[in-house]
């Protein structure tokens, strides 16, 4: 398997298809919902495939300056508890680390928060949650750098501006 940043116009439709096929068809997104005016402009997509070129997996990173945001994370059904997201996440954290990147930010399902705290993020923004489209949405966060920084009480208790950005309304849990 390798992880590597889309630069293709075939790398860019396979991260397409598999966002189409897990968040389109799979959880009912509306195409509106799923695809933006950013794919191409301002974002750096992962691509996940098999040795044999068969795309499993995918991640969008938003970057801005010292800080990024990463997006859309998705991994194949028949591929998903294989390592495969941890693969694109580790991916995506020496990406940022290269680009000189000092935070990275996502938001995750509530149900989704006890795994995020296992890679090494921590929750943020106090007790808030963003709604969007009718989901529940939960900020966290993870230092990089070669050494573990625990966050400062400021950092778990301030939303940072590149999630403020964010369509949605903040509301505390």
């Amino acid at each position: 398997m390798e992880v590597k940043i889309a630069h293709s116009l075939d790398d860019f439709m396979k991260v397409m298809i598999i966002r189409s096929i897990i968040f389109m068809a799979e959880y009912g997104h509306k195409y509106n919902m799923e695809f933006d005016d950013y794919e191409l402009s301002s974002r750096t997509h992962l691509l996940a495939c098999e040795d044999n070129g068969e795309p499993i997996g995918i991640m969008r990173i938003l970057k801005d300056g010292k800080e990024a945001k990463f997006e859309r994370l998705a991994v194949i059904h028949e591929y998903r508890g294989k390592g495969i997201s941890k693969e694109i996440i580790k991916a995506g954290l020496d990406f940022c680390q290269e680009q000189g990147v000092k935070k990275a930010y996502l938001f995750c399902e509530p149900p989704l928060v006890h795994y995020w705290l296992q890679k090494g993020f921590e929750r943020i923004g106090g007790e808030k949650i963003l709604l969007y489209r009718g989901l529940k949405l939960v900020p966290v966060m993870k230092k990089i750098s070669n050494k573990h920084e625990e966050l400062s009480e400021k950092e778990k208790n301030t939303l940072p501006a590149i999630l403020l950005h964010q369509e949605g309304t903040w509301v505390k849990e």
